[in-house]
């Protein structure tokens, strides 16, 4: 099996075969014009038969195709050979023409994720503004996006003009490539629901720390407007999310119980470790960071958690590693996905992201036996004002508590920066969560609150590993705990968000492991000036 990176490279050269086989005097009349015929974005072209009366077709967009890297190069052989035996145009895209959709310029976003660079939107944008009313179609644009198995996409397109009598059709494909992108979330729509189970896949609420399951939600006093939902429930052994036998698991991948950090000298003593081994963690963390990025790009309105929590665990395990919340003490899914009132802990599920949500999924990838953990809160859409504050605060706090981290620093002084960050700006710091030594074992020495007049003992040496992960609520610091047992909620209802990074003591003061990447997505807080002006200004905003 190819790696990611082996397709990565192979994906752009298969969108432009496929692109280029576009180029058919047949494609206009029995691609485009049946795609336009079936709406845009709101239905694909299968639907349109069994309709009576379809809404008025979009005059302006660009045909939009979503398939696997395997499935386009088998495309691409198909059309040709279907071409090569003189096979009736109408029936070489009848099947093509289903499985696409038309896309206009305001759903660009839905087609290949948030955050991505703006020339690449742009690139995409424009062929989506491709007039495609007139009859005869005189031109028209495909988009092609190129699943990969790590959980992102490719996506290349290509504009192409009809010559006067119909009978050429030139392409012009754009040498823009935009990689990384995100699934369509009309790929992420999820085949089964708690409405529509399957028998393998059965949807039930999450109850004792994951240990058992519900076909109710349970009674409980909520303290916001935020409920939980049903979560998808493998019927195998574990009932948990498939990962490839070939793949190094921690000790509680079938357990549930990490006995070795338990009984860790670790959990006392913070461990130094050396250059040879903080270059391991890197590459951990490395995976992690591509983890949360590939999942951050694809969160949008109308999808859902559960969805969010198949790339994550698709990326990870592509890349060789083991998703290190999967089984943790019972804990049912591959990354954390905590939303509006929901501190941390949230567990992915069946809900529907909406307009206006906040955001936070938290990642640990297990590789080569070490863990790297990192979280970043998002906006969904958009937010109030008062979403963002609370975000923006998140962040500085988390900035605030790097900026103690050198060798001879104490390890509560982070807890008195943080809550000096956030009283100024008029928000609270969660007292029960606290970052944690990290490296061979997931949770360990360290333990790092982020509030003031703590208790942590210590201070730091070259070589300590941990996190800093201050959570910070709008309203009261207090939180409860549902009936799930993982997620932690804010008591008043009021909204939390967190920032996260794995980061090692270094000589002069501190290297941040999980630190974000050119491909990290672009979105709020970092798209604005007052989070982090070097990478503002590195965007081409402006000079500091």
């Amino acid at each position: 099996m190819p790696t990611p990176a082996e397709e990565a490279a192979e994906a752009p050269t298969a969108a432009a075969n496929l692109l280029a086989a576009l180029a058919d005097p047949g494609a206009p009349e029995f691609l485009v014009e049946v795609v336009r015929a079936a709406g845009g974005g709101s239905r694909s072209a299968s639907s349109v038969a069994s309709e009576a009366s379809a809404p008025q077709p979009p005059s302006v967009g660009a045909v939009f195709f979503e398939v696997p890297l395997a499935a386009a190069k088998t495309l691409c052989m198909v059309l040709a050979t279907a071409k090569d035996r003189g096979t009736p145009a109408a029936t070489r895209f009848k099947s093509f023409a289903a499985k696409s959709r038309l896309v206009t310029p305001s759903d660009v976003e839905n087609a290949i994720g948030v955050g991505l660079r703006p020339e690449h939107v742009d690139v995409i944008s424009s062929l989506c503004a491709t007039n495609v009313a007139q009859t005869p179609v005189r031109r028209y644009a495909v988009v092609v996006s190129i699943a990969l198995c790590c959980g992102v996409n490719v996506v290349r397109g290509a504009s192409y003009d009809v010559s006067e009598d119909a009978s050429e059709v030139r392409a012009s494909v754009r040498d823009v490539v935009v990689s990384p992108a995100a699934p369509s979330v009309w790929a992420m729509t999820p085949k089964h629901t708690p409405e529509n189970p399957s028998e393998s896949e059965p949807w039930l609420y999450c109850l004792s720390r994951g240990r058992s399951r519900a076909k109710e939600m349970p009674a409980f006093a909520y303290g916001g407007a935020l409920r939980p939902a049903p979560i998808m429930t493998p019927r195998n052994p574990l009932h948990l999310r498939e990962v490839p036998e070939s793949i190094p698991r921690p000790d509680y991948a079938e357990t549930a119980d990490p006995v070795s950090e338990a009984e860790s000298k670790l959990q006392s003593v913070c461990a130094q470790y050396s250059a040879a081994q903080v270059k391991v963690l890197r590459t951990c963390c490395d995976i992690a960071r591509g983890a949360l990025d590939a999942t951050v790009r694809a969160a949008r309105p109308g999808v859902t958690t559960e969805e969010l929590d198949k790339i994550c665990h698709a990326y990870i395990t592509a890349h060789g590693g083991y998703p290190s919340p999967l089984n943790y003490y019972n804990f049912p899914k591959s990354c954390c996905t905590s939303v509006n009132e929901v501190i941390c802990h949230g567990i992915p599920d069946a809900r529907e992201l909406v307009e206006g949500d906040i955001l936070n999924v938290d990642v640990t990838a297990y590789f080569n036996g070490y863990h790297g953990d990192l979280n970043e809160t998002v906006l969904i859409g958009k937010c109030d004002q008062k979403s963002e504050h609370l975000l923006m605060t998140a962040y500085k706090c988390l900035q605030s508590g790097i900026e103690v981290v050198k060798p001879g620093a104490r390890y509560r002084d982070i807890g008195e920066e943080v809550t000096k960050t956030a009283n100024k700006r008029e928000c609270s710091v969660v007292k029960s969560y606290c970052g944690h030594g990290i490296g061979t074992l997931f949770h360990c020495a360290p333990n790092v609150p982020h509030y003031a007049k703590n208790k942590a003992v210590g201070t730091m040496k070259e070589g300590h590993v941990f996190t800093i992960e201050p959570m910070i609520n709008a309203g009261d610091w207090r939180d409860h705990t549902w009936p799930d047992g993982w997620t932690a909620v804010t008591k008043d209802g009021s909204r939390s968000a967190q920032y996260e990074h794995t980061m090692v003591v270094t000589a002069d003061g501190v290297e941040l492991l999980t630190a974000r990447t050119e491909d990290s997505p672009r979105v709020f807080p970092w798209t604005d000036e007052e989070s982090d002006p070097k990478t503002w200004c590195a965007w081409g905003n402006a000079e500091v």
